[in-house]
C-alpha cells in the first residue's frame, strides 16, 4: 500500500466489535485497529455505554489518522441499535440499545394493538422507550434539548464534534419511521408516537456531502455511511435486481436487490428497505434474517464446548450427523414466526453427546433457519434465487459451507473477502471521491463434498414448533 495514493478509513461497528481499517483502492488493508466495546448483557438483551463507545471510536480513528493521510472516512454499522443524547453536551441519556435488545417487547406489542406495524427490533420503539425514561413529560424534547439516532448518527455526531445530526437512507429505512416512497420520515407516525421533529436526524444519501470529522486531525471528510448488511451487499457486487447475498455474522442476514421501486409486498417474511442511496439514484431491497448465527457459535465458545471458531472444521465432519437438534433462538426467532421471547433449545441430547455433536447441531440449526428464510423470501418475491453470495466469519468454515450447500440446493458462491462489509463501505467512499476501485474478482462456487449430510430440516421444524409451544406456555405462567 502506497501512502501517496488516496486512502480511506473504514469504521465497521458490529454487534461484537469495532474494527477500523485503512483501505486503498485495491481493497488492501494497510493497517487496522480492533476493539471490543464493553457490553451489558442480561435477560432483556444487549446494550452499551454510549460514552465508552464514542471513546473507543475516537481512540482507534485518531491512532490510525496519525500514521496515514486520510482522503476520507466511511462508516458501516449494525442497524436499528438506538440511543438518545443531550444536544448541548453530547452526553447519552440512557443506554445504547442493541438491535436485539428485548426491552421494547411490550411497547411493540402495544403499538401493534393500535394498528401500527411494528416488528420487534426497530429503532423507533427504542427511541420511544428511552425517551419515556429520560424525558417522561416531553419537556426536553419540545425545548429541542435532545437528539435521537442510530449508530451512524451517533458516530457522525461524535466525529464532527456535534456539528452534524444525520442518518442515511439505508439506516433510516430500518427505523420503522421511514416512508420508502417519499424517502422521508413518516411524520404522521412520528406525531402519533409523540416524537418531536427536532429529535430526528436530517436524512442524507449514503455518500453525503459537506460533513467533516472535525474531531480528527486534518478533519477528513465523511465520504460514505451505510448499514452493515447493505455495505456487504454492495461489497459483494450485488447491484442488479434479483442479486442476493447472505452475511453470516452475529445473525444470518439475507438481502436481495429489488430495483428502483420499493418492494411491493412487505410482510412477516420479507422486510422492504433501501439497498443503496447515492446522488445518482436509489436502489431498493428486501431482507430477512436468522436472528442467531455467529452468536450461537460464540456462545459455544463462551461455554467451553468449542475452543475457538477456527476449531469448527476439526470437530465437525459434514458426512456425519447425530441425533442432536438445535434451535438457534438465542435472540428470539424472526422470519416468519417473529417470537422475540423464544430462546435457544437443544433436543436429542444423551450422555454420549460430545462437543462435535453439539457443534454440528448448532451449525445445522443455523443452516435450517437459513433455508427457511430463503424459501420465505422466494415466496414473498415470487422468484427463485438463482445465485446467492455468502460472506461473514462463519463462511471461513468449510464444514459449515458444505452443510449449507447440501441443505439449500441453490448455487452458492463464497466471496473472496470474508469482510465484504468493510469492502463495500470502502467502495462507496472511493465512489464519492470519483476514483475507481478494484472489482471484487471471481467468487468461489461452493459444492458440497460427496457424502455430505444436509441438516435435518423436518426434525428442525418440529423442534421449532416445540420451542414456540414452550415459549407460549411459559409466557402464560409468568
Amino acid at each position: 500500500m502506497s501512502p501517496a495514493a488516496p486512502i480511506v478509513l473504514v469504521i465497521d461497528l458490529g454487534t461484537t466489535s469495532l474494527r477500523c481499517s485503512v483501505v486503498d483502492a485495491t481493497g488492501a488493508v494497510g493497517d487496522w485497529r480492533q476493539s471490543v466495546v464493553p457490553e451489558s448483557r442480561d435477560g432483556d438483551g444487549l446494550s452499551w455505554d454510549g460514552g465508552a463507545l464514542a471513546a473507543h471510536v475516537l481512540k482507534d480513528v485518531r491512532a490510525l489518522a496519525t500514521n496515514w493521510p486520510l482522503a476520507g472516512i466511511a462508516i458501516a454499522n449494525q442497524r436499528t441499535t438506538a440511543l438518545i443524547w443531550d444536544a448541548a453536551t453530547g452526553e447519552p441519556c440512557g443506554p445504547v440499545l442493541s438491535w436485539s435488545d428485548g426491552r421494547t417487547r411490550d411497547l411493540d406489542r402495544s403499538l401493534r394493538a393500535q394498528g401500527i406495524a411494528m416488528v420487534p427490533g426497530l429503532s423507533v420503539s427504542k427511541w420511544r422507550w428511552l425517551l419515556d425514561r429520560a424525558d417522561p413529560d416531553g419537556t426536553r424534547a419540545k425545548a429541542g434539548e435532545l437528539r435521537v439516532g442510530t449508530l451512524e448518527s451517533w458516530l457522525i455526531w461524535v466525529l464532527s464534534g456535534g456539528a452534524h445530526h444525520v442518518s442515511d437512507h439505508v439506516n433510516a429505512s430500518h427505523s420503522g419511521l421511514f416512508d420508502l416512497e417519499a424517502l422521508d420520515w413518516n411524520h404522521a407516525l412520528a406525531r402519533d408516537l409523540k416524537l418531536d421533529p427536532s429529535l430526528l436526524p436530517q436524512l442524507v444519501s449514503c455518500t453525503p456531502e459537506g460533513i467533516t470529522a472535525d474531531a480528527i486531525t486534518g478533519a477528513p471528510p465523511i465520504l460514505a455511511v451505510i448499514g452493515d448488511q447493505q455495505a456487504s451487499l454492495y461489497g459483494q457486487g450485488c447491484i442488479a435486481p434479483g442479486t442476493a447475498k447472505i452475511t453470516f455474522g452475529t445473525s444470518g442476514v439475507l438481502n436481495m436487490v429489488v430495483g428502483d421501486t420499493p418492494f411491493a409486498k412487505p410482510s412477516r417474511a420479507a422486510f422492504g428497505n433501501v439497498a443503496l442511496s447515492t446522488p445518482e439514484g436509489v436502489s431498493f431491497g428486501t431482507e430477512a434474517a436468522v436472528m442467531s448465527a455467529g452468536s450461537a457459535v460464540e456462545w459455544l465458545i463462551r461455554l467451553g464446548v468449542l475452543p475457538e471458531a477456527a476449531a469448527i472444521d476439526r470437530v465437525v465432519n459434514p458426512t456425519v450427523r447425530g441425533d442432536a437438534l438445535f434451535v438457534a433462538a438465542l435472540d428470539g426467532i424472526g422470519v416468519p414466526h417473529w417470537q422475540p421471547r423464544a430462546r435457544g433449545s437443544f433436543f436429542g441430547l444423551s450422555g454420549a453427546t460430545g462437543p462435535g455433536e453439539m457443534t454440528r447441531a448448532v451449525l445445522d440449526g443455523i443452516v435450517a433457519g437459513t433455508a427457511e428464510v430463503i424459501e420465505q423470501m422466494e415466496q414473498a418475491t415470487d422468484q427463485r434465487l438463482a445465485k446467492i453470495s455468502i460472506d461473514g466469519g462463519l463462511t471461513r468454515s468449510d464444514a459449515f459451507c458444505a452443510i449449507l450447500a447440501a441443505t439449500i440446493d441453490r448455487p452458492l458462491h463464497r466471496t473472496p473477502n470474508a469482510e465484504a462489509t468493510t469492502r463495500g463501505a470502502a467502495m462507496l467512499a472511493y465512489r464519492a471521491l470519483g476514483l475507481p476501485f478494484t472489482s471484487i474478482g471471481e467468487t468461489t462456487p461452493i459444492a458440497a463434498p460427496q457424502g455430505t449430510i444436509p441438516a435435518d430440516q423436518i426434525g428442525w421444524q418440529d423442534a421449532v414448533a416445540l420451542t414456540l409451544e414452550h415459549t407460549n406456555n411459559r409466557k402464560s405462567r409468568i
